[in-house]
C-alpha cells in the first residue's frame, strides 16, 4: 500500500511527542499501545511464517508489559488518587513499573523475545524496533529515575551485559548477534539513568546511529550468517569497510564514537561510589567485544589471498553506497574530541 509507510512514520512521531509532553500514566500508556500496534504490521510485512511468528511473539511480550503497567498504575491510583507517573510513592509498584519497562526494551531476564523477533524481520524494519520503539520506555524510566532503586537498575544492567555477551559467543546468525548487541548496549544506557540522565541520552543517540549503520550495511551486503561475511569485502569493499567501522564503534574501542558513552559512564559510576558496578560492566563488555571482533575478522580480515573454507559466490556488480549509510558511518566514525566538554557538562549537572 502506498500510504503504509507514511502512516507508520506519522503515528510513531505523534506517539513520541505525546511521551515528551505528558506525565499522565493513562495517556502515556495509550501512546505505548498505539506505537505497538503500528509496529506489528511492519514486522509481519512479508507473508512468511517466520515474520508472522515474530509479530505474535512481539505482541505477547508487549501485552505482558502493558498489563503490568495497568496493574501498577491502577493500584497507585487506588492508594493515592493520582495518575501522575512522577508521583508514585509505593516502592513495590515502582519496581513493577520498572520491570514492565525492562520488558519493553528487552533487558534480562525478559530478553528472550528480542533475538527471535529480529531474526524474523528485515534489517530495515529492525531499525525501528531497536531504536525508535525504545524511546517511549526510556522516557518513562527517565521520569521515574529519581524514585527507582539503583540496586534494581544495576543488577538488571549487569545481567543484561553478561548474558548478551555470553549468548553471542556461540551465535552464527548475524541478526541474532545484532539483537544481543542491542541488549548489551541498552544495559550501558540504563545503568547510569539515575545519576546522569544526560549520559543516557548521549548513549542512546550514539547507539541508534551506530546500530542503524550496521543494519543498513548488512542489508546492502545481503548477509544472514557469519560465513556469508567471508567474501563480502571482495563483492562490496566500501560497504564492508563501513560495516567494520560500525562494528568496532559498537564494541566501544577508541577513538570511535562508541567509546565516549562507556568512558563517561564508567567515570560517573566511579564518582558515585559504584566501583564494583563499573568493574563488572567492564568485565561483561569483554564478552561482547569477543563476538564484535569475530564479525570484524570475518568481514574484513579474510580477503584474498587468505584461504577461506566457504563456497565462493557469483560476483555481481553492486551499486554505490547510498547517502544514508555514508552519513551514519561518518557519525559512527566521529572521534572523541568532544569527550572533555561532555565530561565537564556531566560533572556540572551532578554538582
Amino acid at each position: 500500500m502506498p500510504l503504509f509507510q507514511p502512516i507508520i512514520l506519522t503515528t510513531l512521531t505523534i506517539t513520541t511527542f505525546i511521551f515528551l509532553s505528558s506525565t499522565h500514566l493513562v495517556i502515556m500508556w495509550v501512546a505505548l499501545e498505539l506505537s505497538t500496534l503500528v509496529v506489528l504490521p511492519l514486522i509481519a510485512n512479508k507473508s512468511h511464517p517466520r515474520a508472522i511468528e515474530a509479530s505474535t511473539k512481539y505482541f505477547l511480550a508487549q501485552a505482558t508489559a502493558s498489563a503490568l503497567i495497568i496493574f501498577s498504575g491502577t493500584l497507585n491510583y487506588i492508594a493515592t488518587g493520582n495518575c501522575q507517573i512522577t508521583e508514585m510513592t509505593n516502592q513495590t509498584l515502582m519496581i513493577t513499573m520498572t520491570l514492565a519497562m525492562f520488558i519493553k526494551v528487552g533487558l534480562v531476564p525478559f530478553h528472550f523475545w528480542v533475538p527471535e523477533i529480529i531474526q524474523g524481520m528485515t534489517p530495515t524494519a529492525s531499525i525501528f524496533l531497536l531504536t525508535w520503539q525504545k524511546l517511549g520506555p526510556l522516557i518513562l524510566l527517565f521520569l521515574m529515575s529519581p524514585l527507582i532503586c539503583f540496586e534494581v537498575i544495576s543488577t538488571v544492567s549487569i545481567l543484561s551485559a553478561t548474558v548478551a555477551g555470553w549468548l553471542g559467543l556461540n551465535q552464527t546468525q548475524i541478526r541474532k548477534l545484532v539483537a544481543l548487541s542491542s541488549i548489551a548496549q541498552m544495559a550501558w544506557t540504563i545503568v547510569i539513568i539515575k545519576y546522569a540522565p544526560s549520559l543516557t541520552i548521549l548513549a542512546f543517540y550514539l547507539y541508534s546511529i551506530t546500530i542503524s549503520t550496521t543494519l543498513l550495511t548488512l542489508e546492502k551486503l545481503s548477509t544472514t550468517s557469519i560465513n556469508s561475511l567471508l567474501l563480502s569485502f571482495s563483492k562490496a569493499p566500501i560497504t564492508s569497510s563501513l560495516l567494520t567501522i560500525s562494528l568496532v564503534s559498537l564494541s566501544g574501542l577508541p577513538p570511535l564514537a562508541g567509546f565516549l558513552p562507556k568512558w563517561l559512564t564508567i567515570d560517573q559510576l566511579v564518582a558515585e561510589g559504584a566501583i564494583w558496578v563499573a568493574f563488572t560492566m567492564l568485565m561483561a563488555s569483554l564478552l561482547s567485544l569477543a563476538f564484535y571482533l569475530r564479525l570484524w575478522y570475518n568481514s574484513a580480515s579474510t580477503i584474498p589471498p587468505n584461504t577461506v573454507n566457504t563456497k565462493r559466490l557469483w560476483r555481481k556488480s553492486t551499486q554505490q553506497t547510498n547517502l544514508t549509510i555514508n552519513f551514519m558511518a561518518t557519525a559512527a566514525l566521529t572521534l572523541i574530541l568532544a569527550a572533555t566538554l561532555m565530561k565537564a557538562v556531566t560533572k556540572q549537572e551532578t554538582n
